[in-house]
């Protein structure tokens, strides 16, 4: 290595001479750059801490690593990353006083700014005393009084154009004020009479034109007058730098040899490189070129690519968690075998989405690592989807005011029990004045305890969670579990406790089914016939060969099998062998017949099949079978209708009233008759004998007592089956419905006038109710009261005196009066009806959300977690209210959820 060559480092003696220099010429042209920037207001000057606000949230300079970056990026020069500035509002960034290049650090900000989010607001504070330094082509610049702020990206009206237009006054050009002053151009001031100097010369506005040869003239749109110094620059030479000569400098006024010194100049090399760098940064500009807006474009088409992304990769999450399907498999990587829907789902849009396409193959090149695909970010999505749903529920439901809750719990199949939390309330169409009643799942909660007292802990920190007010529950909904329904210890009890206004309403389907269970358990022959029931489906299903003969005998309704919970049961298995009787003997007849079955096996299969055939060939089967049917049909009429959400509490009374009407009927002699009738013309059919078997004759029982008297027994079967089977079931059933319906007969004494308050004749009576009412309605500690009692009187006069309705159900009465805008002419009659509505009638969206529970938590996915299996179940049930969310809105909500890897906004 050779050490023969000069040195190139300057002294140490030359560079403080340089430094004295450029401080020397940044403190004169200090007031002119400090004419472009505006004042940040301060409360206080001598505060020592200047705050970073984003989102109107002020975080101390001192205290976050925001402010800390960016002073270590002015005066280090390092690199500041962009998780540690916030995304919208206003950023006001502190610097020290550090030799460090001013114009270069503005740009550093600016860039990391746009590049965090390409905000409008942008601002860059520099405080008292406090200095940068330019190393290149800006020279440091120092301030004393005041903060001043540098407005990025503003409109140019928010400029002081009248200094713009003066180059004399311009401030240190760096590129974002060079490229301003291009976008703006050239500002020529003409005057009829410019000042003169001491000699009496002056500047003319012909200096504006250069004269050619021809006698043509050509404009110098480069040459521009500063009225403050009364000098001329040279446009493109000042915002590049390229002269040493004072057109670009401090600016040219000798009048005397101005012609010639334009002339000079505007030949010069550097006058001709400065203007085709103007020109050149004008096009670019206009055509949107710089390297600024490439940059911007790229940015912008590479946020679209994966707003796209992630908008597909959402909708298909919500697409499968509406259809209840599985999203993992065995493995989670693109293009395996069994890495579950979601993936293949992905791989199936690649094929035909470009978008899709793309993001595949960044993903298989490894271009990228952040895909979004993975099971976290599933998750995340599922979550945010049940959120934004949860919200919509919660927020509809504060609008209503007044809701009821509905409970109920089942073992899922891992054996934790799960509780679904379901919310009722009343809704009002503000545009159309529609009356719609609305029930909706928010939530399953995993219960480790299901004693009264944990449940209802559980539910009132579920309703703190959601922020809704337990006074404004007006109604409860459980099923007849003693921990639910219990008068002392149950939630019901409890929760009324703390709210006297929850009326407890039990599920009346659920009521209406342990009528049937007392009905079919009150005597020995309706439990032997249930017993026939599901010995037939017993045998038939227990065999493959079985039920192939039964299917050939009957194409269309096979038998079905009971259950003690399921509401439809026994009228599906009893429908099934009271219209198919004779097929079913046939198919029986079958197998007894069949001298192929030989074996053990095969000869039991005939001696049970000979058994249920002489079983099933008797009158007294046949009997039952009709009654049963005629019963269990008019139930599930009654089990159907209250299993609607939309049911109000008039029209459930109503039509139990009329099961209960039907039951009385029946039980009559002419009920008898009818059904014998029947029974004699399905028994002709089959071919069996329409007379009962004679009675068993029964033992004499000794007389002990002379006051004893002589028991005579029933010996005709007719009667006795009639006495003992007929009138026991259906006296049964109609005591069961008096005595499990009392709290619906409480709530029907209590609301009933307004069934139809066209049909009240006497005011007095009415009085009475509605204060009746008013006292039920009324807080416990007696201050708040939903309604006025006297006030709610005179509303319903008045309402019968404008309405033409003759007879109107609540719900049409509240629509009526929402649909004519006439609220404010009876509010309490609208808050009554609007409680009414509100009340639970069944729990039986509870059991369609154990249904989904069952869908989605099945044996392939018993170790799901409790969150992600809320996530989904609120997606499958709720996925009408899914279907609406605000796409955007989603997919804003998730890139601001907290810090991405990728810009989505």
């Amino acid at each position: 290595m050779s050490y023969s060559a000069k040195r190139t480092r300057l002294s140490g003696a030359e560079y403080q001479k340089k430094r004295i220099a450029r401080e020397l010429e940044i403190s004169k042209q200090k007031d002119r750059i400090l004419n472009f920037f505006q004042p940040v207001p301060t409360s206080n000057s001598q505060n020592k801490n200047n705050n970073i606000s984003s989102d109107n949230t002020e975080i101390e300079s001192d205290n976050t690593g925001v402010c800390d970056n960016v002073q270590a990026l002015v005066e280090k020069e390092t690199h500041v990353s962009e998780s540690n500035l916030e995304n919208d509002g206003n950023l006001t960034l502190k610097a020290k006083t550090s030799p460090e290049d001013y114009c270069e650090s503005i740009e550093c900000h600016e860039d990391l700014l746009i590049e965090g989010n390409e905000a409008n607001n942008i601002t860059l504070s520099i405080v008292k005393d406090e200095t940068l330094h330019n190393n290149s082509n800006c020279e440091m610049v120092e301030q004393n009084d005041q903060d001043f702020s540098l407005v990025e990206d503003t409109p140019a009206d928010s400029f002081d154009l009248e200094l713009l237009k003066d180059p004399k006054m311009w401030p240190v050009i760096c590129d974002k004020i060079r490229m301003f002053l291009v976008q703006k151009g050239p500002y020529q001031t003409h005057s009829k009479s410019y000042p003169k100097d001491d000699t009496g010369r002056r500047f003319t506005i012909n200096h504006f034109f250069r004269k050619l040869s021809n006698g043509m003239e050509v404009k110098r749109s480069w040459l521009v007058y500063s009225g403050t110094g009364d000098s001329v620059f040279c446009y493109c030479c000042k915002l590049f730098n390229e002269t040493k000569s004072s057109l670009g400098k401090e600016g040219y006024h000798d009048w005397k040899n101005i012609a010639e010194t334009l002339k000079q100049h505007e030949r010069s090399p550097h006058h001709e490189t400065s203007f085709l760098k103007w020109k050149e940064l004008e096009i670019r500009i206009n055509n949107s070129k710089t390297i600024g807006n490439i940059n911007e474009k790229i940015i912008k088409t590479e946020i679209q690519h994966w707003r796209q992304v992630i908008e597909r990769i959402i909708s298909l999450i919500r697409v499968l968690g509406n259809q209840n399907l599985a999203l993992r498999g065995t493995h989670d990587k693109l293009n395996l075998e069994n890495n579950g829907n979601f993936l293949k789902f992905i791989e199936f849009l690649g094929k035909f989405d470009p978008v899709m396409k793309e993001h595949i193959r960044r993903i298989t090149s490894d271009e990228i690592h952040t895909h979004y695909l993975g099971k976290e970010i599933q998750n995340e999505i599922i979550n945010l989807l049940a959120k934004k749903i949860r919200l919509h529920i919660l927020n509809c439901l504060k609008k209503a005011k007044y809701y009821s809750i509905v409970l109920d719990c089942t073992p899922d199949i891992s054996n934790k029990e799960q509780m679904t939390m379901i919310f009722r309330f009343v809704t009002i169409s503000e545009d159309t004045g529609e009356v719609t009643i609305n029930e909706h799942f928010v939530d399953f909660i995993q219960l480790y305890d299901t004693s009264g007292f944990n449940m209802t802990k559980v539910l009132l920190d579920k309703l703190r969670e959601f922020e809704v007010k337990l006074e404004d529950m007006r109604g409860q909904g459980y099923d007849n579990g003693a921990n639910m329904r219990g008068k002392h210890s149950g939630v019901q009890a409890r929760i009324l406790e703390l709210n006297s206004r929850a009326f407890y309403v039990p599920c009346n389907a659920h009521t209406l089914n342990l009528v049937l269970n007392d009905s079919a358990n009150c005597c020995l022959e309706a439990v032997s016939f249930f017993s026939l029931i599901q010995a037939i489906y017993n045998f038939f299903s227990s065999s493959t060969h079985r039920w192939d003969i039964l299917i050939k005998y009957l194409p269309g309704l096979t038998v079905k099998p009971l259950s003690a919970t399921r509401w439809e049961s026994r009228v599906d298995a009893v429908k099934a062998i009271r219209f198919q009787l004779n097929e079913i003997c046939d198919a029986l007849s079958d197998i007894v017949e069949d001298n192929t079955l030989t074996n053990a096996s095969g000869v039991k299969s005939r001696s049970e099949a000979q058994g249920i055939l002489k079983k099933i060939s008797d009158f007294k089967f046949v009997m039952c079978l009709v009654i049963w049917y005629d019963i269990l049909y008019e139930i599930n009429i009654s089990s159907k209708l209250l299993q609607s959400p939309s049911l109000d509490l008039s029209e459930a009374t109503n039509q139990l009233n009329i099961t209960k009407k039907f039951l009385e009927d029946y039980r009559s002699e002419e009920g008898f008759k009818k059904t014998l009738k029947t029974a004699k013309e399905v028994a002709k059919k089959v071919g069996i004998d329409d007379k009962f078997d004679s009675l068993q004759r029964s033992r004499r029982k000794a007389i002990l007592f002379n006051y004893e008297s002589q028991d005579n027994p029933i010996n005709d079967p007719e009667i006795h089956f009639k006495v003992n089977f007929f009138y026991q079931v259906l006296d049964t059933g109609i005591q069961s419905i008096i005595e499990r319906f009392d709290k619906l007969s409480e709530h029907n004494s209590l609301f009933s006038f307004l069934y139809n308050i066209s049909i009240i004749e006497d005011e007095n009576e009415l009085l009475k109710h509605c204060k009746d009412l008013q006292l039920s309605l009324t807080s416990n500690d007696g201050l708040n009261t939903d309604i006025s009692a006297v006030e709610l009187h005179q509303e319903i006069i008045a309402f019968k005196r404008c309405s033409r309705t003759e007879k109107s159900d609540p719900r049409k009465v509240l629509e009526y009066i929402c649909k004519r805008k006439m609220v404010e002419l009876f509010p309490n009659l609208v808050t009554a009806l609007k409680i009414l509505l509100t009340l639970p009638i069944t729990a039986a969206s509870a059991e369609r959300s154990f249904s989904k529970l069952k869908i989605i938590k099945n044996y392939l996915r018993s170790q799901i977690c409790q969150m992600r299996l809320v996530g989904l179940a609120v997606l499958s049930i709720e996925k009408d209210v899914s279907n609406k969310l605000d796409m955007e809105e989603i997919i804003e909500e998730f890139a601001t959820l907290k810090a991405r890897k990728i810009k989505f906004i």
